[in-house]
């Protein structure tokens, strides 16, 4: 089959549009605070349904009055346009569409694709702060979901503010899901929860003690504080976006590495929507409940009056008094039809002949756009290149992209795509490929044209029965751009990207020692373009950038030759820490609990990247639960020799599935685990050579478990005043 591709440039001015590449409608904003000139465009694809329209509207008028409040009233929704296809029957009462489509729309009302299903996302290429193309819904989940207008808020901060979510994606890495932290495993979040990890597939409770199940994500069920909108909006008490006094820091979600740790309400306040008093502007008895404008694309029809037609096992539309026979099949893309006509005295045939993509499937569909397409050209400017692949709205990830930039001199200079979710790439697998282009790259003024390479099977993501492997090679035209005012050839001053999926296991040991491995993808020397020269590590005793100290790459906790990891952009890599060598303060040896480290990748000219997100290190055990404390009863019989006291104990615990949370099976060889809560208790100590005395003292105790021999061993270490009667008692807890 021939495709053939249309490109539409326009170099009229962007400037009032503000997606990427102003590629769709700009959402506006009024003086008191509402937003206007959203669209909401429905598919052609979704059969006529007018009770949707309503369901829009009473979803809109909820997310209103709810974007109110957890804005401090400060923003609401002011003004939604419905624009409805011509697909469906002619309506007096709607307005006809002017220059609104679909392919303009903020807000996509269309069939599910195979990586969402029907769950609502928003496309995010751009990064912390900037705004994203679009929010897609299905019909389902406006029908039947729950929580839509509170989700319409959700999505509407990744859309406008760029902000992203505080839990973890299904295709996250697997360890991104937890938080380690003062030696206790935690779901990654904003806020304080009750919940459970559940299997998103069979709906069943995981044993991420026990397993390391991808599919496995924790699932609230009811929260303990009001926040955080970005974590659970579903749930009722949850009103408000984390703020710089509730926001979880550190914890490995997107809000945190994309942002470098800001919590919403700080990236809010420093866009121009928000730190104005928009009270000032309003009227009286103003309304927060949306003003709804229905329109209908041009070419919709009252009625349909068509000629019956047939349809042949071949697929071949006829007319009733024809016939139409596969007469050979040549090849797989050649077949030799053979037609009949019943009535032997019209000899006139008039054939027509339409070929049909495959059921249910739809072309691959390849655009490419540009951050600026007027470059005012200054020693530190950059082009970010974004090439959208789709079928339909399901994105086709794992393919090879490469972007020819042809600069004013005749110079091509090939820069290579990524869809891996790092540097610029915001979102892994979305499909949107990123490329950049430095400063030095650039050969002076005039018009620079983009050329795109695609190559590669490409696999959408999703459910096995789902996935759809497709080959695709094609090179496609990206369109121009415009450099001014060049000066000349400059000094590179480009740095490597910003590491923002830096991860931490859990750790394992080894002779005796603890040991974590760092990952990441590795930058290039140019932003995501060939590779970098050095890394240097960080390490501090917060997750903040405040008290950063060197770890030198020859430290004797780095177990990894740093040289051997400067390779390629886009390489997965590893590097090993010993947790028992390193060392933080004034060079007392001071150690810690918990250690963060942060990386910094630098390139041959000396140009540092930012700091990378933060990762802690501690030992933790996989049993620790820290979001719920379960009902436990536990029977004690103690027992006095002249040497040894011992305690046997049998625990009884009891947990519901809403409420049981576990933790992965990353961590082995544990050495401390808090269980729940310490514990205040009253002991009695032998004392003496069988003499005993009983003494009253109110201690903490933390248990330290190891298990040996399918049993649990426990060490109690008492704290409290230090006595010559605190002595260390070990028990056994049968299974």
């Amino acid at each position: 089959m021939n495709w053939v591709f249309f490109l539409y440039f326009s170099a009229m001015s962007v400037a009032s549009a503000s997606n990427i590449g102003g590629t769709r409608q700009d959402i506006l904003h009024n003086d008191d605070g509402g937003y206007r000139n959203i669209l909401v465009a429905i598919s052609r694809s979704v059969p006529e349904d007018l009770s949707l329209l309503n369901r829009i509207q009473g979803h809109f008028e909820s997310a209103s009055e709810f974007l109110f409040e957890a804005t401090e009233k400060q923003v609401y929704f002011s003004d939604i346009t419905i624009l409805v296809p011509n697909t469906w029957t002619l309506n007096s009462s709607w307005e006809v569409a002017e220059d609104e489509t679909f392919d303009k729309a903020r807000i996509l009302v269309g069939p599910a694709n195979r990586v969402w299903g029907d769950k609502p996302y928003t496309l995010q290429p751009g990064l912390c702060g900037v705004e994203g193309d679009y929010i897609h819904y299905t019909p389902e989940y406006l029908t039947n979901g729950t929580a839509q207008g509170r989700n319409i808020v959700k999505e509407f901060a990744h859309l406008k503010w760029g902000l992203f979510d505080e839990d973890v994606s299904i295709n996250e890495k697997v360890a991104f899901r937890l938080h380690n932290e003062n030696s206790e495993l935690s779901s990654t979040r904003c806020g304080e929860y009750i919940g459970s990890f559940v299997n998103k597939i069979t709906g069943e409770v995981c044993d991420m003690s026990k397993e390391k199940d991808p599919n496995c994500l924790y699932v609230p069920t009811a929260a303990k504080t009001d926040s955080s909108i970005l974590y659970a909006h579903h749930l009722p008490s949850v009103t408000k976006f984390c703020s710089k006094e509730t926001h979880y820091r550190g914890h490995p979600n997107r809000q945190n590495r994309l942002c470098e740790d800001r919590s919403a309400w700080e990236v809010m306040n420093s866009l121009p929507d928000f730190g104005v008093d928009h009270q000032k502007k309003r009227i009286e008895n103003f309304s927060l409940i949306p003003r709804i404008k229905i329109i209908q694309e041009i070419g919709a029809k009252s009625h349909t009056n068509q000629r019956p037609i047939t349809e042949n096992p071949n697929g071949l539309k006829t007319t009733p008094t024809t016939t139409v026979e596969e007469d050979e099949k040549k090849s797989e893309n050649e077949i030799e039809y053979k037609i009949t006509e019943k009535d032997a005295n019209d000899m006139n045939i008039l054939l027509s002949v339409t070929a049909k993509p495959v059921p249910n499937s739809q072309p691959i569909a390849i655009s490419t756009r540009v951050d600026s397409h007027d470059i005012d050209f200054k020693p530190n400017s950059t082009l970010t290149i974004y090439t959208n692949i789709f079928q339909g709205l399901t994105p086709v990830p794992n393919l090879t992209v490469h972007c020819l930039v042809n600069t004013s001199t005749g110079l091509e200079v090939k820069i290579k795509s990524f869809d891996d979710g790092t540097g610029l790439d915001s979102t892994p697998n979305d499909g949107v490929y990123t490329a950049s282009m430095a400063s030095h790259k650039f050969q002076g003024s005039g018009y620079y044209s983009i050329q795109v390479e695609v190559d590669g099977e490409g696999i959408a993501s999703g459910s096995r029965a789902n996935r759809v492997k497709r080959r695709t090679q094609r090179t496609v035209s990206g369109g121009v751009f415009i450099v001014s005012n060049f000066t000349g050839s400059v000094t590179d001053r480009t740095p490597p990207d910003r590491i923002t999926d830096l991860l931490a296991d859990f750790g394992s040991e080894r002779n005796g020692s603890t040991i974590f491995t760092l990952s990441w993808t590795a930058p290039g020397n140019d932003l995501n373009v060939g590779r970098a020269s050095n890394y240097t590590f960080y390490v501090s005793n917060d997750s903040s950038t405040s008290n950063l100290q060197v770890l030198p790459n020859n430290h004797k906790s780095i177990l990894t030759n740093v040289n051997s990891l400067l390779v390629d952009a886009g390489t997965n890599l590893e590097l090993e820490i010993d947790f028992e060598q390193l060392e933080f303060g004034d060079g007392s040896n001071v150690t810690l609990n918990t250690y963060y480290i942060r990386m910094v990748a630098e390139d041959d000219k000396g140009n540092q990247a930012e700091h990378s997100n933060p990762v802690s290190l501690t030992i933790a055990d996989p049993q620790t639960i820290n979001l719920w404390v379960p009902t436990t009863t536990t029977s004690t019989t103690t027992t006095t020799t002249e040497a040894i006291t011992t305690t046997e104990a049998t625990t009884t615990t009891t947990s519901s599935i809403d409420q049981l949370d576990t933790t992965p099976a990353d961590i082995s060889d544990v050495k401390t685990a808090p269980i729940s809560q310490q514990m205040l208790l009253i002991l009695g100590l032998g004392i003496s050579g069988g003499v005993v005395c009983l003494l009253l003292i109110a201690v903490f105790i933390i248990l330290i478990m190891k298990r040996k021999n399918g049993k649990m061993k426990y060490s109690l270490v008492f704290k409290g005043e230090k006595t010559d009667q605190t002595e260390n008692v070990n028990i056994i807890v049968l299974d």
